[in-house]
């Protein structure tokens, strides 16, 4: 792997000095087209225009042919301006771009400046479930050093313990960051995929997925576009130092510069904090935790329309495991030895080159991404502390616990191939994605009074996605998108499965758009996901290995209505309804904070979600509110200490996830002459989880949270710093995340926090 990284850098870096310029955009991995028609007032087409599209990090541009024709095969995704000007006059208008959309615009250039007939088309080039964060808005968001509290502010989405999201009901979000895909190697890692500070944009889809994603867990398909900083492009970098509340601090340094023509960007990320996980307590306890992490892109122009690209990543994250140790809290019942000293250590590497080659006419392009990713997981217990601790049971006794030692290490090698070639009303693609992993694992479990588990495994598995899809202009106010497709896997177990996915949205009324999905989806269950839990060893320790987790298979559903007031003003409602069998869910390993993967029989999750969104030069805002309930029932894959229900019975009872109401809302003001100045408020709420899994007896109470951040950009022209004020949970507002149940231990959210950051530019 090491060699691997090296020689595509200098691979790279030696080809980068020799070759010129491209009007490809550097960052155009994760993209949608925009086409259309440029005409007079008279209806008669205008040949040899220039069209320009403009976004906050794109300016593209293109010749209209002489049938007043113009097509952007690779748009990134985003808000965009679409101008034209012509002897007869000018048009314009504003677009929205999303991953696989295809905006089909009607310009009509008049004597008045900014008059357009494409306000009607641009709503059905975004699917309704599909929500966009540009660099702008995340540098203003408390939390933007999370990627998992980016996700959570779209509809749809709940925050659960460990800061996990959970989309639609269910475990499990698709990663892909510049469209090469980020598998999630473990079901027990708390460090993240990547910094959403190294992004030039985020892109969440909660539905409507297009058959170019599939294969493993889905509730959303998050795009990371990387890039992002506090500088604008160019040569020049910054550095960044924080520190605050909770024992913070953090360091930060950006360096963009060009060989060449190729644009080099480098992001060096450390972070340490006294709280690292949610702690099952109330005042936190052996909670530290620190995270370094390196990313390299290089994007390399080759001529006027190929563009090679290259991505690194080098992550470590250490935490501390909480404990508690009074045994008179009723709200803690799991109690450990003071000076237990467990500690999860991740370790994490990608690399990605991706080739992309655009038509001569703008209308197609090729994609070959070859990537590689290794990942290991280490939690080091302290065991002859962990064989100690206990839990305190309701008539004051006590149930000893088990230590556990385990090292996993999953490494996996992929090629994404891709066509794309769009005509008149038609947008054809077409892909390939084959993935292959290597699975280590090592498991130590130490029981009192019994001799030593041990439970070593090695794997291999593969996953295999083929799809076509075709977005179908059928008339100037309807649009058809189908797709078909087809995922095999193999390792433990193996599975395979056909999946449609239709999409079709009809203009009902101007800037009123009715929506309707449907999609099936498929998901393997990971090599070190099918491994032995540790719970078994509760029962014998001598039982043979059980590995019977079988692939989760989804329907999906959705109906919604979006509208767009004005080109910076957005709001849609959505119902949706998902069901499921074999549901990969999760339960914890013995007394510890890592998950085993199992199988619910079934599950459902039905819902109604709405978010209205809103951007100008001085205000960035967004409203989510989702109603939904998520259910499951049976066990059909996994171990346990005990059974969850009776042998077939399937009845369906609240995820301890499950939660009625969720809402989510930011706000953010920008002044002064040159809008670099900021305020943001950001406030979330929740109705409160089941206290049980799989009982819906009773709720824990309604939560609610508020951050505040204000600052100043870093202006790298004048050479003036920078400056963010955060506070995450502003009030110290304290809730129960979850109790103990037997299947997780009781958590809190964590405290506030303040943390005050100061960036150099140059």
């Amino acid at each position: 792997m090491v060699h691997f990284f090296r020689a595509a850098l200098v691979a790279v870096a030696f080809v980068a000095l020799a070759l010129g310029s491209s009007a490809v955009p550097a960052n155009a991995d994760v993209v949608g087209s925009v086409r259309g028609t440029l005409t007079g007032t008279d209806q008669h087409p205008i040949g040899q225009a220039t069209v320009t599209l403009t976004g906050d990090r794109t300016t593209l541009s293109t010749t209209t042919g002489t049938d007043g024709r113009f097509a952007f095969a690779r748009v990134p995704f985003g808000h965009y301006a679409l101008s034209a000007a012509t002897p007869q006059g000018a048009a314009s208008a504003g677009i929205d771009v999303a991953s696989d959309a295809t905006v089909t615009v009607a310009l009509v250039a008049t004597p008045v400046i900014g008059r357009t007939s494409a306000s009607s088309t641009t709503v059905r080039g975004t699917p309704v479930a599909e929500n966009a964060f540009s660099a702008r808005r995340l540098a203003a968001l408390p939390r933007n050093d999370k990627l998992d509290a980016i996700v959570e502010q779209v509809p749809g989405i709940v925050q659960f313990s460990y800061d996990e999201p959970v989309a639609h009901g269910f475990h499990g979000l698709t990663y892909e960051l510049d469209g090469a895909p980020l598998p999630q190697s473990t079901s027990s890692n708390f460090g993240q995929l990547i910094d959403p500070r190294n992004a030039a944009a985020v892109e969440i889809f909660t539905g409507a997925f297009p058959a170019e994603f599939g294969g493993s867990r889905q509730g959303a398909v998050v795009n990371v576009v990387s890039g992002g900083t506090e500088l604008t492009g160019g040569n020049g970098g910054a550095l960044t130092l924080g520190a605050g509340e909770q024992g913070s601090d953090d360091a930060r340094l950006i360096e963009h510069f060009t060989a060449g023509h190729a644009q080099f960007s480098l992001a060096l990320n450390g972070s340490r904090t006294d709280r690292g996980l949610d702690s099952p307590m109330l005042v936190a306890q052996h909670d530290a935790s620190s995270s370094t992490d390196q990313f390299l892109r290089i994007a390399l122009p080759m001529g006027e329309r190929d563009l090679l690209a290259f991505d690194l990543s080098n992550q470590y994250a250490a935490f501390q495991i909480p404990i508690n140790t009074n045994p008179n809290d009723p709200n803690s019942p799991l109690v450990s030895v003071p000076g237990t000293d467990d500690v999860q250590q991740e370790y994490d590497r990608f690399a990605s080159l991706s080739f992309t080659h655009t038509s001569k006419d703008g209308n197609g392009y090729v994609r070959v991404v070859p990537w590689m990713r290794w990942d290991r997981i280490a939690y080091d217990g302290d065991l002859d502390r962990d064989v100690q601790a206990f839990v305190v049971n309701g008539d004051g006794t006590t149930t000893p616990q088990n230590g556990l030692r385990q090292d996993r290490v999953a490494s996996y090698a992929g090629l994404r191939l891709s066509a794309y070639r769009a005509s008149d009303r038609h947008a054809l693609k077409f892909g390939i994605d084959l993935q292959q992993e290597n699975l280590r694992s090592s498991d130590l479990i130490q029981m009192a009074g019994s001799p030593d588990f041990i439970d070593d495994a090695a794997a291999r598995g593969t996953q295999t996605g083929i799809y076509v899809e075709d977005k179908w202009t059928a008339t100037q106010h309807i649009s058809v998108n189908a797709g078909l497709r087809y995922d095999h896997s193999t390792g433990y177990v193996g599975g395979a499965q056909l999946s449609p996915r239709l999409e079709i949205n009809d203009e009902i009324a101007r800037d009123t758009v009715l929506h309707a999905y449907y999609g099936r989806l498929y998901a393997a269950p990971g090599l070190e996901d099918v491994r032995r839990d540790a719970v078994i060893t509760q029962t014998s320790p001598t039982a043979s290995p059980v590995y019977d987790l079988q692939p989760e298979r989804d329907t999906y559903v959705e109906l919604g209505l979006a509208h767009t007031f004005t080109s910076a003003l957005r709001a849609y409602v959505n119902a949706f309804d998902r069901t499921a069998i074999n549901v990969l869910d999760t339960t914890q390993l013995d007394n510890t904070p890592l998950f085993a993967v199992f199988n619910n029989a079934v599950g459902r999750v039905r819902g109604l979600e709405f978010r209205l969104d809103a951007s100008s030069a001085h205000v960035d805002s967004g409203v989510s509110l989702t109603n939904s309930h998520a259910e499951a029932g049976g066990v059909s894959g996994g171990t346990f200490l005990f059974p969850p229900g009776s042998a077939g019975d399937i009845t369906l009872q609240p995820e301890d996830h499950d939660q009625t109401w969720t809402g989510n809302a930011f706000y953010t003001r920008r002044f002064g002459p040159d809008l670099r100045t900021f305020a943001t408020l950001q406030a979330e709420y929740g109705t409160g989880f089941p206290v049980q899994f799989e009982n819906g007896d009773g709720r824990l109470p309604a939560h609610w949270i508020a951050d505040v951040s204000v600052g100043r950009a870093a202006d790298p022209v004048r050479k003036r710093l920078g400056y963010t004020l955060s506070v995450d949970n502003l009030f110290d507002h304290r809730y129960l995340v979850k109790v103990n149940n037997g299947f997780n231990t009781t958590q809190w959210n964590a405290p506030r926090r303040i943390v005050f950051r100061i960036t150099a530019p140059w």
